[in-house]
């Protein structure tokens, strides 16, 4: 069965705990408005870093002990549980619920925001979500707690050529931690179904055992097929806020209601042009397994250079 986690109100300071996460409402907010949907924010965040590193968050949110680097941990974790539990709760805040229906509580002389600006608002909440979430995985990549080290999401990493966010940088620069994470099973898949097939399993386990022959001749490029391949895949499955800004990103010129059909188009055109490139390293791989595999046949390593971005291209 699964325990229950508790991040706020150990001491029964639940509203000032969420204020201090969240730091953009007022004071005088009620925990037990909160308390009830605490726990579904907590499920989003497990559902990004898993449950193990939350579990034992939580277990020492409730132990109360000092550690600098859990607690830098732990900090990060109740802001990312309070923007994402805000999100929930946020759009019901200012209705007024009784036995004769929903209706809107608002002052005399007070304003209700428009539509266009509540969505801003919340668009803004979530970006603040995946940031903190972001940076509780940083912290738990750089301390390498063995709660975070010995759990699922991280060992999904095992048996992969791309290992870490570092070296994903290296071929197309996505510079977040928690994106890594949720394109660990999306690379697993593009390595076995469309990488193995080309280098064969015999090479790709010496590339994966370190041998430096093979991973001189084929390293560089396996690697960014991966890569390019995942980022193809990861456009065309993962939702929009999912990815951060930047990494491949749409301006915008269009009204929201035209917000969706633009993005479809975008996201076609940039999976369009990572699949491109991607092919042209799956044809390199190819021909170098070829001749790697051709007696007295010599072979030259191909060393490419970064993906450059286009500054336009953002959704």
């Amino acid at each position: 069965m699964r325990k229950y986690m508790k991040l706020f109100d150990r001491d029964g300071n639940g509203s000032a705990e969420v204020v201090a996460a969240v730091g953009l409402i007022a004071n005088d907010i009620t925990f037990d408005k909160w308390e009830p949907v605490l726990p579904f924010g907590i499920r989003d965040v497990a559902a990004i870093v898993g449950r193990e590193p939350v579990e034992a968050l939580a277990e020492f949110y409730g132990s109360g002990e000092p550690d600098i680097e859990k607690e830098t941990a732990l900090k990060y974790l109740q802001q990312a549980v309070a923007f994402f539990t805000w999100l929930k709760i946020i759009p019901t805040l200012d209705a007024q619920h009784d036995t004769a229906g929903r209706s809107r509580r608002l002052g005399e002389n007070e304003k209700g925001l428009t539509a266009l600006q509540e969505f801003k608002d919340e668009e803004n909440i979530l970006r603040l979500a995946y940031e903190a979430t972001d940076a509780l995985v940083e912290t738990l990549e750089a301390n390498k707690f063995p709660f975070w080290v010995d759990s699922h999401k991280y060992r999904l990493r095992n048996g992969c050529l791309i290992r870490n966010k570092e070296q994903f940088d290296e071929y197309y620069n996505i510079g977040s931690h928690r994106l890594f994470v949720t394109l660990l099973p999306i690379m697993r898949e593009v390595q076995q179904a469309q990488l193995a097939p080309v280098l064969g399993d015999k090479v790709l386990g010496l590339i994966l055992a370190g041998s430096e022959k093979e991973t001189a001749l084929f390293g560089d490029t396996a690697a960014r097929a991966v890569v390019l391949l995942t980022m193809q895949k990861a456009v065309e499955r993962l939702p929009v806020e999912v990815i951060p800004e930047g990494v491949v990103q749409v301006q915008q010129s269009q009204p929201v209601k035209s917000r969706l059909k633009a993005e479809q188009s975008a996201r076609a055109a940039v999976a369009a042009s990572l699949g491109a490139d991607a092919q042209r390293c799956i044809d390199r791989l190819q021909q170098l397994v070829a001749d790697y595999n051709a007696e007295g046949a010599e072979t030259v390593p191909y060393v490419g250079g970064p993906i450059v971005h286009s500054k336009g291209m953002s959704f």
